[in-house]
């Protein structure tokens, strides 16, 4: 069965987007009960063990369910010295920063300094340069029209891997998109932009008076109990990997170590580092309307098509998987690609990272398909 589809190949024009892009299930599948019981341990071992087989160096998958917690990994995590990944490092989470970033932009709202319906030019006049109105809603749901920088800065493996070292300011990013027009009328369609996020940290910043690290930390990782996390921002160095990341920059056979990246690139809109457990956990408080009030969390969730079989919220990604309500976001950067998602209905989640994504196979991405539609489908050994 094929639920997700990785969005995240550089050829498309946007390698910094990396959405989940959801395709119905098949009829066997989406009848199946979410009574059924999740993947044993060692459905998840040979599973992971697939992904491996497909084309990917090494995978880390945490779930929560019924049965507990279960920490997997297969593959290796450095291919020099060929010691696998480890389970409670460190990765980069690449798109699911959106998530973080809509929670802390609502928890804004929740104090009355932000307002969902107004135009960001209140907040932040004269940053676009376009006379449409654009406002803090239609950012967070990608309905804005702003072009993606990103089809411009990566767009290609070769690319990708020249400008690692380069460092930008947000305000860099959002010009180089505004060197083109306005895609559409605001608000008329779903257009994923990386650009939308960035003026949304922008916001928070000029709102606040303070960085977005900080208050990231003190509003939305520290409430979490999140203790693994936190924002790159110009350091290229991952602090406690928990596996090297790679891309086929060169040739489909030869893998480049794109660990050290300086993802200033990403900022509000991908540079956050985290792991399997941090996101679990993240997704769960979200969910449970610990992080913002309830109201605001149910505007969180009132999703819009994006694509045939998936919705999208305000920095939520949503699609129904066999009777269930899932949440949660994907996110692709060199050398790192992440799934996370929750079903608040069953209480199940799956977190999993794989330490290569630009570049991702099809094949692998069908088996993390595979895997992320099983945790909320049951075990296919008993389905």
């Amino acid at each position: 069965m094929r639920i997700l589809k990785h969005a995240a190949a550089v050829a498309a024009g946007s390698a910094l987007v990396c959405l989940a892009l959801p395709i119905t299930p098949t009829a066997a599948a989406a009848d199946v009960a979410s009574s059924v019981p999740p993947p044993s341990r060692s459905t998840l071992v040979q599973q992971a063990g697939r992904v491996v087989s497909a084309g990917v160096p090494g995978v880390n998958i945490e779930t929560r369910d019924e049965r507990g917690t279960q920490s997997v990994v297969a593959g290796v995590g450095n291919l020099r010295t060929h010691e696998p990944p480890r389970p409670s490092g460190q990765f980069r989470i690449g798109s699911v920063t959106k998530s973080f970033t809509a929670t802390l932009v609502l928890s804004l709202v929740a104090d009355g300094r932000i307002q969902l319906d107004a135009p960001i030019d209140r907040y932040l006049p004269g940053v676009l340069p376009y006379s449409e109105p654009i406002t803090v809603r239609q950012l967070l749901q990608h309905r804005s029209g702003l072009f993606d920088y990103g089809s411009v800065l990566w767009a290609n493996p070769k690319l990708v891997a020249q400008s690692r070292y380069r460092d930008y300011a947000p305000a860099d990013l959002v010009r180089i998109a505004t060197q083109k027009p306005l895609q559409f009328t605001p608000g008329s369609q779903f257009l994923y932009s990386n650009t939308d996020y960035i003026m949304l940290g922008m916001l928070v910043e000029k709102v606040t008076g303070d960085n977005y690290a900080h208050e990231l930390s003190r509003r939305v990782l520290d409430p979490a109990g999140l203790r693994h996390t936190y924002l790159a921002g110009h350091d290229p160095r991952l602090r406690q990997p928990s596996a090297r990341g790679y891309e086929a920059v060169h040739s489909p056979t030869r893998l480049t170590d794109l660990t050290t990246y300086n993802m200033s690139v990403a900022w509000a809109s991908g540079d956050i580092v985290s792991t399997t457990h941090d996101l679990n956990l993240f997704y769960s408080a979200l969910l449970d309307g610990r992080l913002v009030p309830p109201t605001l969390l149910r505007q969180m969730q009132q999703s819009e098509p994006a694509f045939p079989g998936f919705e999208y919220g305000l920095g939520l990604g949503h699609t129904e998987m066999c009777g269930q309500q899932v949440w949660g976001h994907v996110g692709g950067v060199p050398g790192y690609g992440t799934y996370s998602f929750t079903s608040p209905q069953s209480a199940r989640q799956i977190t999993i990272s794989v330490n290569r994504s630009l570049t991702l196979n099809p094949a692998a991405g069908d088996e993390i398909n595979a895997l992320i539609a099983d945790e909320f489908c049951g075990d296919p050994a008993q389905r």
